[in-house]
């Protein structure tokens, strides 16, 4: 019998722009994919992310170039 590997497990991503006051800056979208993406606890990895659509972290105008600039740097967690 197969293990059972639901619920997956994903990391979100708007906690690196919510309230983040004057002393915290912003994290970049770059940084959370790459902490996600290493991120191992007792050999459990994040099985994706949420993607909060915020200014901070995604281009809200979807043009082909933001899209696919989005899709390389989220497509390379998969």
């Amino acid at each position: 019998m197969s293990k059972n590997n639901f619920p997956k497990l994903h990391n979100a991503t708007w906690p690196g722009i919510v309230g983040k006051g004057d002393h915290e800056p912003i994290i970049s979208l770059d940084e959370l994919l790459e902490k996600t993406a290493h991120a191992n606890v007792d050999g459990v990895k994040f099985d994706g992310i949420d993607l909060g659509l915020f200014n901070a972290h995604v281009k809200l105008d979807p043009t082909d170039d933001n899209v696919n600039l989005l899709w390389t740097k989220w497509g390379g967690m998969i």
